[in-house]
């Protein structure tokens, strides 16, 4: 089992191995079709995109979670509400 840090740590490469590997499957497809040397030409581009991946996660996340803290705003609180004939 992992801790809170580790599953931190642990996200941005499992994050850029998947999504690097589903986009340039994607973009494989698409260049070559259903051809047979499919698998190795996708292995390949899968590298690569997954070599600049996680460099970019690393540098443009921290930013954009600092960024997104900045733009979000605390829920305002409300008074609790009661159900019909629900007595206080």
């Amino acid at each position: 089992m992992l801790t809170p840090r580790q599953a931190q740590f642990a996200f941005i490469p499992l994050a850029a191995l998947l999504m690097s590997g589903v986009i340039s499957l994607a973009m494989s497809v698409l260049t070559l079709g259903l051809a047979p040397g499919l698998p190795g030409a996708w292995l390949r581009a899968w590298a690569l995109a997954f070599a600049v991946a996680l460099p970019t996660a690393w540098v443009v996340l921290p930013g954009l979670r600092a960024l997104l803290a900045r733009l979000v705003r605390e829920p305002v609180p409300t008074l609790p509400t009661r159900d019909i004939g629900e007595r206080e």
